[in-house]
């Protein structure tokens, strides 16, 4: 059986243990899965995997027994799933709570309170940028200026040690502060809980930006439309081909000699249809 410790997406173990199951035992099938579970509909588990039903507090339960989890491995499975089937911003980070509370017992947590911590505070990432280009020779002071707003010095020393030990950045033999790597990524998972966060502390500081700097020094638009939901779809779409060209032209750019937060917004205005 997959470590379903090393899990924060319960569709995700249950379609890798379904996927092991059938490699190991050719008649297991998702009927043999949801009998064994005591479950009416043969194609509930797919569904669920799928995204397509949830798991009540009751078949939760009666799937961990159907698997054959433990009780310290069912509390997790449980925590698992209404993480993973939370419908808010708010409910992802109770449980995600939860989830880190399992410890050493979650081979992911220290990986996951990482990457949460670094996106926990907007200067975090954007000191790692100011870094490419300023050496502050262990000025703190220097490197808590260097911000717009600017931040304290005990917060710029605990921001650099956080980098250090994330291995974000690292320190040369001269002495000076240097990327390990020019950019980098989260998987969807930490987007929804830590990313969710940091976009909103940079939302509230896109708004300051209006009365903070001069009209040549950002470039702040809206557009309200009525579109369908087909065309939301293509518009996302192009705003993702849009943000990889940007990557592009960034990664060419050299050398850094300020740091910019560049955010893409779209978001209903109205009541959306009901579907069905």
């Amino acid at each position: 059986m997959p470590d379903i410790f090393a899990y924060t997406d319960s569709r995700l173990f249950l379609r890798d243990y379904y996927d092991e199951q059938k490699k190991t035992h050719p008649f297991f099938s998702y009927q043999y899965f949801a009998n064994k579970a005591g479950l009416k509909s043969k194609t509930f588990i797919y569904k669920v995997i799928d995204g397509q039903k949830a798991l009540s507090r009751a078949s939760i339960f009666s799937v961990a027994q159907a698997i054959g989890l433990r009780k310290k491995e069912t509390d997790y499975f449980e925590a698992m799933v209404h993480f993973t089937q939370a419908k808010t911003e708010r409910e992802r980070e109770f449980y995600f709570g939860h989830l880190q509370g399992f410890g050493k017992h979650h081979s992911c947590a220290q990986i996951r309170q990482d990457q949460f911590t670094y996106f926990s505070k907007w200067y975090y990432p954007a000191l790692r940028e100011v870094l490419a280009f300023l050496d502050f020779k262990n000025d703190y002071k220097v490197l808590a200026r260097a911000l717009h707003p600017p931040i304290t010095t005990v917060q710029a020393k605990n921001a650099v040690r956080l980098l250090l030990n994330l291995g974000l950045i690292k320190c040369n033999a001269a002495g000076r502060y240097m990327q390990t790597d020019k950019s980098i990524t989260t998987g969807d998972m930490v987007r929804s809980i830590a990313v969710a966060s940091f976009q909103k502390e940079n939302l509230r500081l896109a708004a300051e930006a209006i009365d903070r700097f001069n009209r040549e020094h950002r470039d702040i638009s809206t557009l309200t439309a009525g579109i369908s939901a087909a065309g939301f779809q293509r518009i996302r779409e192009e705003v993702a081909a849009f943000r990889r060209h940007l990557a592009s032209l960034i990664e060419k750019d050299e050398p850094a000699d300020r740091v910019y937060q560049i955010n893409f917004q779209i978001f209903p205005l109205s009541t959306l249809p009901k579907k069905g």
